[in-house]
Formats: structure tokens, C-alpha cells, sequence
């Protein structure tokens, strides 16, 4: 392959002084670039060096001629997908010196920054007081913190004055956002806060005061349950000095050890409710025995919890809470809370309390998931999130937003009232509306006028002589005008909506429907709709009603035409109006969509301003007295929200992007930098897909191995080699449709998600249809399902199948871990905790989705290191999943741009190293680019016009690694000799893909390797029995070595294992690795009942296996002289024989087995007494013997 011109095309028309220097940041002396076996170019020589320093003799575990025949496989696989040869992207080697790394593997560098960040805290954490306090039997109602130690009188004091405090607020949250009271606990003193606004101050109408806690001078330990709410209470955190307080949560450390995925969440409640009821039914019967449920089939059921304070103490502690003083802070008068002071504090000292004790039980249980430092030490960095903005812009943004949408949400329901006007108009006009397709299904029953007998209109009548659809629309006889929006039944009716051209009907059993006349039948039958049942009240002459589909599919009706889901029917000319006002209604629906749903979260965000704080607020960087426009906002984010351990929040974690016709979509634009600050972050490319992809070419110990690692490292858009361009070939959908269908593979799902979602995209495709399309994508991509009697279920011919075999091999370990800071995953979705259900897709999910949350607290360790190392005026601002961001002061930008690509390079370095590859493509080892901007937004260049931000906000800078080598001369600049991280320890930790695969020999390693990789089915079978024949001639070479003659049952036991669960799988990880041989590690059985047993196996059944080797070989007649048997055929019928189980010997329960084993056994004795079994021979003898008792002369002797 050759080498692209790298410096000619990128630094053309440059002066030779510009050349020289950017030569000498990217490059000591001109190398030439390392290429791996399969086209992709690694580091370079230098950064290899510097990364990858010693031999990592402890995941090193093939030699070189192994690695030759896991290279010449892997070219195989990849030529079975049309990969191998294909052009890669070969570039100028990219060198430059790196922060020397703090230890001689990676392992030990990552183990001590992780300590460097958890360090002083973690200490603390197990330091921590068990002992709680006796509480004060009265609280005083005084502004600020008072103190209470036991003996003393209560002190006022600025703060708490112990380093380590369980923590809880309360808030007036229909007053205020800002606090009410605060209950701080230490090991010496209870702690009250109480606003000024709740005391007799000259302060009390004013509600805006934080809680001092001092988080700027020394490390403080604070302890919460859902502690991000509580810490956007406390005062010095709305600074842009970091904090040095380690707010750790609760809820965070129980769903990661204790939670529960999504789809057991509705099990678990409807198990709840079920407790509850035979709570009440014992209650009622007390006299009788106690009803007990017993969740045999689910005891999973018993090792998780909701995420409540209350239900997680339940679950922890056995400790029952009441909630219901909570509702007392719902009230719009202080006063209720003054007049209950004594009882509203003591209920947020039994929440501290509480939190205290379930800290207690859950800390060690999280560290038991997740014992490597970096796991906790993260957690610090993205619980500190902070958002800074401008406080007239961010108001500006929702008077905008907010008077955008209710103008267009009135131009809407005056464009609705404006048709249904016009409608009520023809009442008198039936031949109007009766044929009208839309109109017709209006109930046009007309209400007559009502006269007393004088003659006079009866009063109070209800819009009489109008038709009784008009009248419906009006609540009540007081109301104006109809009462109508845009989800209003009848509208679809109004706007004369068609579907594939033809009037849409509304039926009661059906949902929405369309009419389609005869004559279009067979077209309509092509795109495959479904044909309405049970409407015969609504059929007419010549037509045919056909469903509309609903987005989740043909069991469910559609109810709706003019939501979310169905804006892309209408981009697409399948959903059309016949109306232009009701197409003008549409759009404007269509453009407060994202406002509609999401203005409540935004308009509740808590911005607190400069201006009401004018001495907290602390910046390190130079700003001037117009500052006070100042403000931040505090994300109340869940570090650890979900079991994969992923970061929850409900706004800024899931703001979309700004777009040209959403109403309040430049949301995240609104975050802006202060003056002498920039934002400064970088997306991390193909996180998760990455990750899978790495997982998979472990197995071939080389990067872009299989055909998913290929295309996620080198696959290109325009060449269609691409992981999304390939699926999006398969299917005939777009590539970024292709992308859910590939993200939602990976993660679990099934044929029958991809078919609901093929079926979404394109709803003429007919359910059958889109199920063969969808097998034909998960055929080429995952592969085909193999059952063997050897080795269990296993994928085969995919792209894909080394990948899926991989990950379900981790997700099926009686103790999944991700492979690289080893997180367990939580009690829940153990194995050995459930039942009939699996949650394998679930499961499947945890493995690649935590392992990416492992990415990120490795980068987020690396950059704590690397900001204090070289003194970075930085911090982290917030991570939107595979997405960082820094607050950085002007001077320090670049830098931190550096610091981030260095980290990046360390952390995708680690994640091979820990793969067992020592060794990273260039083109993965850094950020595509570094984004540097002032706001906060996807991409630098967007321009966030929206319909209420019409002014485009000026771009901000996108540099790559050349860009910022050329920068910074490739220099973070003078390192602080203070921060040492060589006193931290580092223990030698057995990587997790290795500590898997310690069980099974490289012999095995290899036959199920190449089983994965075949195409045909026939040559999985026949690799099978190949690895079966070489096991029977290594175990009887040995026998023969030793000159000992074991017994048949003897033998049987070390082919045939002693039941299906003990089984070699080629879905367990070991066989990607290797250990010790299946046979040998196995203890001899010397019980001569056991061995009788295998042995009534072989020769008392009759193995299909070998009546089909019988077949396929004899080629001689019933009368031809009996032929002799080489060791091959030997060999192939006992091999064939021990692949199967028998039907003949499967024991039943109860009298049943006892009858079946007696009758077995005196069989087996007498076959013993007619036969010597001792050796080999004779043994193919015996089952040869049994075999013409039933088949006659099977004209083969041994000789």
C-alpha cells in the first residue's frame, strides 16, 4: 500500500521555516510507518515505546507462530467478507514525547492516578463514623448553621466543621429553588441550617440564601442520597475554582451494585404490589396461617430495590421509612413549616440518619463491584458538573422560546376553529358533507331549537340547531369557542388527512385507517398494509379499509396521526392534508415540538446569578465589574443512574442539537463561557462500536482482525466499507437509519427488533418481509446459530459472530466484568439470580455500555492527573455520555487541548493493553478533533439559528493532532514537582479476559476459532469432529505412554464430560485463551457405579451419530467379507457415539428413574460379562456388536 503524501498535500504553499517546525513537533526523524499483518497502521515506533515500554509477559500468551496462524486465519475471515486488501489510510507517523507514564504498564499507571484522584477521600469513605449521635431533643430556629454536640450548648458556626458529613436539604420547591433547612451529621455534632427567610431576621422576604459548607479550602467528604440536588444548595460550588468536596451519592453506589436494568423495573413493581396485598390479606386473617409468595423462578426479586431513600433503606437496612412529612414542603405558605419547625427538621434528621446507615451497608458492596481506584475516583469529577451562562441571555432564551410557542400553539388553534367553522357552516348542506370522505364521518345529528309554550326559546339550550360533532366540542354551556387543539380526535378530519393518497377513517376497534377504492387493491396489497378487521359498520361499496401501521408495530392500534412519530411520513408524501391551512397548522406544530416537550425541565433550571452573590462568586481568571450578568447553573446529575453505570439527568443529558425549524432547540447554546474562559472538549469517535469492535479482535490478538474491526477502524463512507454502509446495503434503508440498526445489535437486540424498526422506517414493507430482511441482515452480520453436543450454542459466518460469541461468553460468566477496570456487574443480573428469564440482552448491553463508563473515568483520571501535574487553570464542565467538556481559561486552551488528546491515546492504549494487544492504530489513538468555543455545541461550526434564536453565534475553532503539535511544540510546559503519584501502590492485577481464560488448552483455542470463522455448516460439523478424534488420540497416546489399559467407563469419562454442564462452550471466554487441557484437568472418577453408568451409555443405545457414519461409509453389501477397521474408523465411531446422548438412557424422576436405572444396569452387567471392555479396540468392538443386535452385519471386524 502506499503511503499518502502527508506533508506535501498538508503543508503545501508553506514557507521552509513553518515546514521545519511542524516537522519538528510531529516527528524526531522521518519513520516509516508500522502496518499491522492486515493493512492498519499502528503508532508509531516512538509513542509505541513510550506507551508500551516492557513486555507485558502477563497477558502475553501466544508465541509467534501462533500469532502467524491467528494472522493467516484472520485473513481468511476477513476475505470471506470482502475486506482483506482493501486500500487503508496510511499517513505520516505521528511523534511526539510523552508525560513519562507512572509505572512500567499501563495497569499500574492508570491504578495510581485512580488512587491519586480517590486520595484522601477514599480513606475517609472507610474511615467513616458507624456510630450516630444521640440528636437534640430541640432545634433552634435561627438563620445560618448552628451546632449541636452532645453535652454542649448549641454554637453558632460559618460552616460544619468536620471534614466528613452526611448531608440533606429541604426546599420550599413551590416558593423557591433555594433552600429551606439543611441537617449536616458528623462523628462529634449534629448541624442545623435554616434560611433567613424561615426566621425573625430583617432578611425574611428574601428567599435567595445558599449554604456555606467551605469546599474551597479543604477536602470535605459530603454524603447524600441523590446528593446533586442537595449540592446545587451549597453556596461555594457556583464558583469557577474547583471545588475540593467529594459530594458522593447513595442512590449512585446502590444502582451500581444493587440496581435493576429497564426491563426488570415492571417485574420488580408488579412484585411489589403483589407483597402488598398479601400484606393486607394476612392482616385481615390474622388468625390464620400466614399467606407467604415465594419468587422461586425469579430470586433476582430479592437482591434489588428501587432507587428511593425509602426503598433502599428498606432493602439495605430493613428499615421502614415514613414519607409523608415530605408533603408539607409542597405548601405556598412558610408559615406551615415555621408552625411545624421542630417536626419538619427532625424528619431531614431521620433522612440523614438514614442516608448514614445505608452508606454504611452500600459503600462496601459498591467497592466489591467495583474495587479498581479509577471507578471511585471518577466519580468526584462528574459530580462537580457546572454550567456557566449569561443570566439576561438565558432569560432572553425563554421569553423567546416561550412566547414563540404560545403565539404559534394560538395560530394553530385559531387555524383549527378558523376549519371548524367552516365545516359547521354546511349543516344545512348534506350533499356537501355526505360526500365529503372526511366530513361523512362527522356525527352532522342536528339538536333542535327547544320553544316554551309561549313561544319563547327555552333558556340555557346548548348550542341548539347545530350538529352534534360542533357540539361536542364545547364543554360547557358557559364556553366561548370550541375547545380544540391539535390532538383533538376530529382533526385528522379537519385537515383532510390522507394515507397513501386515500382518505383516512377513524374506527373504534381498529384506530385509524385509510379507504382505498378496489381499483388500487393490488397495489396497496404490494406494500404490504393490513387489511382492517371487524369493521363492517364502516365498509362501503368498492372500497377496502387497511390499517395504519403504528410506530411499535401490528399488535397495537393507532390512535394518532399528528404526533412526533409521524413527521417523517409527512416529510416522506406517505401522510398528506388536503387542506392548506391544516399544512400550515402542521408546520407549526411540527416547529414547537421539542419546546412543547421539553419547557417545564428547562424553565425549572435553578441559574443563580453573580449579582445576588457578589463576593462568592470566585473566578481565576481576570474579570471586570460588568460580570454580574454572571450566572450558573448546578445539573443535578446522578453520577451512576443507571445499572451500566451511565450518568443520568433529565435536561442537559438529553438537550438535543439546535435545528433550523425547532422552536428552543439552541438549548445548549445558552451555556456560554465567562470572560477569560473557553470551553474546550472533543467527542469521542465510535465510542461503544469501537470498544465491541476491540473485544472481537482480541481473539486474533491483532487490530482489525475480524470484519467489525476492519470496518470501525479503516471503513470508509465513500467506498461503502463502512459498518453502516454495509448494513444500510443489506437493507435498503438510509446510513443513518443504519445506525440504530447497528447500535441496537451490539447492545443485545434480536431479529424481531430489527424487523419493528424496518417496519417503522418503511411501513409498505409487509411483516414477513421485513422479519427476511432483518434475518438476512443478522445472518450476514451475527452470523448462524450452531448447537452442539461438544460445545453449546455458538454464532457462525457473520461479520460479526466472533464479536457476539465474545460478548454473550462475558455476559453468561457466573460474574461478569467489563474487561478493563473490571466492574462487576450488579446482584441483579447475575446468573445464578435468575430464572426463566435471562436478560441476556440486558446483559449483553451491560458489557459494552459500562465498558464505555469505564472509558470515561479513565479519561477523566488522566486529565485530573495531567491539569495538576502541569498546572492547567482547567475543570470539568460536564459529560454528556461519549461527549467531555472543560472550562479553561484563555491561556491554558491549548493545552488542555493537548492534555485531552494524551489522555485519549493512554486510555485507548489501556483498553488494549488489557485486551492482550500491545499495540493501537494510529488513526483511533487520538480525537478527530478538539473543539475550542465559547458555547456550548455539537460542533463549532453550527450556526444554532433556530426559530427563536434568528442570529447565527460566531463559530468557534476544531483542531486535529497536527493542529495542536503545531501549536504547542507537542509540550504541556513545566511539570509541578509536588504531584507525585509513585507513593501511591499498585497491585499486579490478572486482567479480566485472562483470569477468564485459564481453563481450556490452546488446542481448543484453535478448533473453535476456526469453527466461528467458516461459512458452511458442514465444515463446523466437520471441525468438530476433528477436535473430538485429536482429544481421543492425545488421551490414548497417553495411555499408551503410561502402559495403562483403563477402562472403557474410564475413558468414556474423560471424552463424554460428566454432564451437559460441564461442557467446554465455545461461548465461554476461555476458548479464546488458553490454560489447561479439558481432559486432563479433569479428576478421575473412581467410583465404579459412576463409570458402569457412562458406560451403559455407549453400548447399551444406539448413537444416531453412528448409524450415520455407518451410512455414509459402508460401501460393501450384507454379503461382502467383513472389512477391517484402521484407527480412523476406530476412532470416528466412538467419537460420533460420545456426541450424542442417547434417548434410550434419559433417566426420568421418581419410580420412573428407579425402574429405568435397574432394568440399565442389569443389562450393562450382562454386556460386561460377554465382553472384555478394556481396551479401545474392543470398546469400537462393542458398540459395533450392539449395533448389529438391531441392524444387522455391519461387515466391518477390528482388527
Amino acid at each position: 500500500m502506499k503511503a499518502r503524501n502527508y506533508y506535501g498535500s498538508r503543508l503545501r504553499g508553506c514557507n521552509v521555516r513553518t515546514i521545519r517546525y511542524f516537522y519538528r513537533s510531529v516527528s524526531l526523524k522521518a519513520e516509516e510507518p508500522r502496518i499491522n499483518p492486515v493493512g492498519i497502521q499502528y503508532l508509531s515506533k516512538s509513542l509505541h515505546e513510550q506507551i508500551f515500554p516492557s513486555k507485558d509477559k502477563y497477558n502475553k500468551f501466544f508465541d509467534n507462530e501462533e500469532k502467524q496462524e491467528l494472522v493467516k486465519l484472520s485473513k481468511s475471515f476477513l476475505k470471506n467478507h470482502d475486506l482483506l486488501g482493501k486500500p487503508t489510510n496510511i499517513t505520516e507517523p505521528i511523534s511526539f514525547q510523552l508525560p513519562k507514564l507512572q509505572g512500567e504498564v499501563l495497569d499500574e499507571h492508570f491504578q495510581k492516578l485512580g488512587h491519586f484522584a480517590s486520595e484522601p477521600y477514599r480513606s475517609m469513605c472507610d474511615k467513616k463514623f458507624k456510630k450516630i449521635l444521640p440528636k437534640p431533643k430541640t432545634w433552634l430556629r435561627k438563620p445560618g448553621w448552628y451546632r449541636y454536640e452532645p453535652g454542649k450548648a448549641p454554637e453558632s458556626v460559618p460552616y460544619p466543621q468536620e471534614d466528613t458529613l452526611v448531608f440533606d436539604v429541604e426546599v420550599l420547591y413551590k416558593i423557591s429553588d433555594f433552600p429551606t433547612l439543611a441537617v449536616a451529621l458528623s462523628d462529634k455534632a449534629w448541624y442545623l441550617w435554616c434560611s433567613p427567610f424561615i426566621c425573625d431576621t430583617a432578611d425574611s422576604d428574601n428567599v435567595k440564601h445558599l449554604i456555606p459548607m467551605n469546599t474551597l479550602e479543604r477536602p470535605k467528604l459530603i454524603i447524600g442520597h441523590n446528593i446533586g440536588y442537595d449540592r446545587s444548595k451549597v453556596l461555594e460550588e457556583y464558583n469557577f475554582v474547583p471545588s475540593k468536596a467529594f459530594f458522593i451519592d447513595t442512590m449512585s453506589l446502590h444502582v451500581a451494585s444493587s440496581g435493576m436494568c429497564s426491563r426488570q423495573r415492571p417485574v420488580y413493581v408488579k412484585k411489589q404490589k403483589r407483597d402488598e396485598e398479601i400484606a393486607e390479606l394476612n392482616a385481615e386473617n390474622s388468625s390464620l396461617p400466614p399467606i407467604s409468595d415465594v419468587d422461586e423462578d425469579s430470586p433476582w426479586l430479592h437482591k434489588s430495590a428501587t432507587n428511593s431513600l425509602k426503598e433502599v433503606a428498606r432493602f439495605h437496612c430493613n428499615i421502614k421509612m415514613s414519607k409523608e412529612a415530605r408533603d408539607t414542603f409542597a405548601t405556598l405558605d412558610k408559615y406551615e413549616i415555621i408552625n411545624k419547625f421542630q417536626d419538619m427538621v427532625e424528619y431531614c434528621v431521620s433522612d440523614v440518619e438514614i442516608t448514614s446507615k445505608v452508606f454504611d451497608s452500600v459503600f462496601p458492596k459498591f467497592i466489591q463491584k467495583c474495587p479498581h481506584p479509577v471507578s471511585f475516583g471518577a466519580l468526584r469529577f462528574l459530580s462537580s458538573s457546572i454550567l456557566p451562562t449569561r443570566v439576561e441571555k438565558w432569560q432572553q432564551y425563554l421569553k423567546s422560546s416561550e412566547s414563540l410557542f404560545q403565539d404559534n400553539k394560538t395560530k394553530i388553534e385559531e387555524k383549527i376553529i378558523e376549519i371548524v367553522e367552516e365545516v359547521a357552516a354546511l349543516k344545512d348542506k348534506p350533499e356537501v358533507f355526505e360526500n365529503d370522505p372526511w366530513l361523512k364521518q362527522l356525527d352532522w345529528t342536528i339538536k333542535p331549537i327547544r320553544y316554551n309554550k309561549k313561544g319563547e326559546l327555552v333558556k340555557n339550550q346548548k348550542l341548539p340547531g347545530l350538529p352534534e360533532w360542533y357540539r361536542s366540542l364545547f364543554p360547557s354551556k358557559s364556553s366561548t369557542k370550541p375547545n380544540i387543539t391539535i390532538r383533538t380526535r376530529q382533526v385528522p378530519l379537519f385537515f383532510k388527512l390522507t394515507w397513501e393518497d386515500c382518505p383516512v377513517v377513524w374506527t373504534a376497534s381498529q384506530g385509524w385507517c385509510f379507504r382505498c377504492d378496489n381499483s388500487r387493491i393490488a397495489e396497496i396489497e404490494t406494500k404490504n398494509y393490513d387489511k382492517a378487521k371487524e369493521v363492517d359498520d364502516y365498509q362501503e361499496e368498492n372500497t377496502t379499509l387497511f390499517r395504519i401501521p403504528h410506530p411499535n408495530g401490528p399488535d397495537f392500534n393507532c390512535s394518532t396521526l399528528l404526533s412526533k412519530p409521524f413527521i417523517h411520513f409527512f416529510e416522506k408524501g406517505i401522510l398528506k392534508s388536503q387542506s392548506k391551512l391544516a399544512h400550515d397548522a402542521l408546520q407549526i406544530n411540527a416547529a414547537g415540538a421539542y419546546w412543547m416537550s421539553a419547557r417545564e425541565r428547562i424553565m425549572s433550571q435553578h441559574v443563580v446569578s453573580a449579582k445576588d452573590f457578589k463576593s462568592e462568586f470566585k473566578t481565576s481568571a481576570s474579570t471586570s465589574e460588568k460580570d454580574e450578568d454572571i450566572g450558573i447553573i448546578l445539573p443535578k446529575l446522578v453520577p451512576m443512574g443507571t445499572v451500566t453505570r451511565r450518568s443520568v439527568e433529565n435536561t442537559w443529558l438529553t438537550a438535543s442539537n439546535a435545528k433550523k425549524n425547532r422552536i428552543g432547540s439552541e438549548l445548549k447554546c445558552n451555556v456560554v463561557a465567562p470572560p477569560g474562559y473557553v470551553f474546550v472538549g472533543a467527542d469521542v469517535d465510535s465510542e461503544e462500536l469501537w470498544i465491541a469492535s476491540l473485544v472481537g479482535d482480541s481473539i486474533f490478538d491483532v487490530h482489525g482482525g475480524t470484519a467489525i474491526g476492519w470496518m470501525c477502524l479503516e471503513g470508509t463512507k465513500s467506498l461503502g466499507t463502512d459498518l453502516h454502509s454495509k448494513t444500510a446495503q443489506i437493507l435498503g434503508c438510509s446510513r443513518d437509519e443504519a445506525k440504530i440498526f447497528n447500535y441496537g445489535r451490539i447492545y443485545g437486540a434480536g431479529v424481531k427488533f430489527a424487523a419493528q424498526l424496518l417496519k417503522k422506517f418503511n411501513p409498505s414493507i409487509s411483516e414477513q418481509e421485513a422479519r427476511k430482511t432483518a434475518e438476512k441482515l443478522y445472518a450476514s452480520t451475527k452470523g448462524k446459530k450452531q448447537r452442539s453436543s461438544i460445545f453449546k450454542t455458538f454464532w457462525y459466518g457473520g461479520s460479526e459472530s466472533i464479536l457476539f460469541n465474545k460478548l454473550e461468553s462475558i455476559a453468561e460468566q457466573d460474574e461478569p466484568k467489563t474487561p478493563v477496570l473490571g466492574a462487576g456487574i450488579t446482584f441483579s443480573l447475575m446468573k445464578k439470580y435468575l430464572g426463566k428469564d435471562t436478560f441476556l440482552p440486558s446483559r449483553i448491553n451491560w458489557v459494552i455500555q459500562s465498558s464505555g463508563v469505564d472509558y470515561l473515568h479513565i479519561l477523566c483520571c488522566s486529565m485530573n492527573y495531567l491539569i495538576e501535574k502541569y498546572s492547567i487553570d482547567a475543570r470539568l464542565m460536564i459529560s454528556i455520555h461519549d461527549e467531555i467538556r472543560y472550562l479553561v481559561s484563555e491561556k491554558d486552551k491549548y493545552r488542555l487541548a493537548l492534555a485531552l488528546q494524551i489522555s485519549n491515546l493512554w486510555t485507548r492504549a489501556y483498553f488494549s493493553e488489557q485486551m492482550c494487544i500491545n499495540d493501537l492504530p494510529q488513526n483511533c489513538a487520538f480525537f478527530s478533533a478538539v473543539d475550542v468555543d465559547k458555547v456550548m455545541r455539537k460542533e463549532v461550526n453550527m450556526d444554532c439559528v433556530t426559530p427563536s434564536n434568528p442570529n447565527p453565534i460566531p463559530h468557534g475553532e476544531s483542531l486535529e493532532i497536527h493542529d495542536i503539535l503545531k501549536i504547542t511544540g507537542g509540550e504541556l510546559g513545566k511539570s509541578n514537582d509536588e504531584i507525585d503519584v509513585s507513593k501511591f501502590p499498585y497491585t499486579f492485577r490478572e486482567s479480566v479476559f485472562r483470569q477468564y481464560n485459564r481453563k481450556y488448552s490452546k488446542e481448543f483455542l484453535k478448533y473453535s476459532l476456526q469453527m466461528q470463522v467458516q461459512m458452511k455448516k458442514y465444515r463446523v460439523e466437520q471441525i468438530e469432529t476433528d477436535y473430538i478424534r485429536s482429544l481421543e488420540e492425545s488421551r490414548l497416546s497417553k495411555l499408551n505412554a503410561d502402559d495403562e489399559v483403563k477402562s472403557v467407563a474410564d475413558y468414556v469419562q474423560g471424552l463424554k464430560l460428566q454432564n451437559n454442564k460441564n461442557k467446554p462452550s465455545i461461548m465461554s471466554d476461555s476458548v479464546m485463551y488458553g490454560g489447561k487441557d479439558p481432559v486432563s484437568t479433569l479428576e478421575e472418577d473412581k467410583n465404579s457405579e459412576r463409570e458402569t453408568s457412562t458406560l451403559k451409555k455407549i453400548i447399551s443405545s444406539n448413537s444416531t451419530g453412528s448409524i450415520r457414519y455407518r451410512q455414509r461409509t459402508e460401501k460393501t453389501t450384507a454379503n461382502s467379507p467383513p472389512q477391517k477397521m484402521d484407527s480412523e474408523m476406530i476412532s470416528t465411531i466412538v467419537a460420533e457415539a460420545l456426541m450424542e446422548t442417547p434417548p434410550e438412557v434419559k433417566i426420568k424422576s421418581g419410580k420412573a428413574k428407579t425402574a429405568k436405572k435397574k432394568k440399565i444396569n442389569s443389562k450393562t452387567e450382562k454386556i460386561l460379562k460377554e465382553r472384555s471392555v478394556s481396551t479401545k479396540t474392543q470398546m469400537a468392538s462393542s458398540i459395533l456388536t450392539n449395533r448389529s443386535s438391531k441392524y444387522g452385519n455391519t461387515n466391518r471386524s477390528v482388527g
